[in-house]
C-alpha cells in the first residue's frame, strides 16, 4: 500500500479485531448449581466385622456455588464452594436399636480449567485442583453403645480436585454446564471398625451437577 493513511486505517482495523477478539474470550463468570453426590466409605474404616447388620446410604443431594476467571479461550480459574451432603452408615444390634453415622462433607475447591471451544457458545473443559474439605461425623444414637462415641467431630484436610464437563452459552452471557466432580479422599482415618475416638472414618467423594451460569 502506497497511502499511508490507508497503511493506518487497515492497522487500526487488524489491531482492533485483536482487541475485541481477546475481550470476547476473556470474561469472568459466577454460578450456581446442584447435583447428585457420591460417597465410597472405607470399610476398614466403618464395617463392623460382621457382628452387627449395616446399611449405608452414600448419596446424597449436593449444592454448588462458584467464581472464575476465562483469562484466554484454553484456560479458566476458578474457586467453588460446594456442599455435598448428608451420608448415612447404620448398624443394627438386633434388638430394635440403631447407631446412624451421619457424615457430611463441605469444601471449598481451587482449580485450572483447561478449556476447548467448539464454537464461540459451546466449549468442553477440565478441572485439576484441590479441594479443601471439613469431614463432621455426628451420631444418631437410640440406646446403641460402641465404645465410647462422641456426638460430633469434625476433621480438615485437602485432597486433589479433578473433574470435566461441558458448558453452553445462550446469549453470550449465560449459559448452563454439566459436570463431573472427583473430590478424592476426605476424613480421617479410623484405627478400627465402627468409628471411636476422634477420628470420622474416610471416604472418596464424587459429584455430578448440573449449574447455571453467568458471565459479569
Amino acid at each position: 500500500m502506497k497511502h499511508p493513511a490507508l497503511r493506518c486505517t487497515v492497522a487500526g482495523l487488524l489491531l482492533s479485531g485483536v482487541c475485541f477478539t481477546y475481550a470476547a474470550d476473556s470474561y469472568w463468570y459466577t454460578g450456581l448449581g446442584v447435583g447428585l453426590s457420591h460417597v465410597q466409605f472405607y470399610p476398614a474404616d466403618f464395617g463392623s466385622g460382621g457382628v452387627f447388620s449395616e446399611r449405608k446410604n452414600e448419596f446424597d443431594a449436593g449444592f454448588k456455588g462458584f467464581i472464575g476467571h476465562q483469562i484466554n479461550r484454553n484456560w479458566g480459574a476458578e474457586l467453588s464452594y460446594a456442599t455435598l451432603g448428608k451420608f448415612h452408615y447404620k448398624y443394627d444390634n438386633g434388638s430394635g436399636t440403631q447407631l446412624d453415622a451421619v457424615y457430611k462433607v463441605t469444601g471449598v475447591g481451587f482449580s485450572a480449567v483447561p478449556t476447548v471451544p467448539f464454537t464461540r457458545n459451546f466449549s468442553v473443559y477440565g478441572r485439576l485442583g484441590a479441594f479443601f474439605s471439613q469431614t463432621r461425623l455426628t451420631f444418631d444414637n437410640s440406646g446403641f453403645v460402641v465404645g465410647s462415641v462422641s456426638a460430633g467431630r469434625q476433621f480438615s484436610d485437602t485432597s486433589f480436585l479433578s473433574g470435566f464437563g461441558a458448558q453452553y452459552f445462550f446469549d453470550g452471557e449465560s449459559g448452563v454446564r454439566i459436570e463431573f466432580e472427583n473430590f478424592g479422599r476426605v476424613g480421617s482415618e479410623c484405627s478400627q471398625n465402627i468409628p471411636a475416638g476422634t477420628c470420622t472414618g474416610r471416604a472418596n467423594a464424587k459429584m455430578i451437577s448440573a449449574s447455571a451460569i453467568f458471565k459479569f
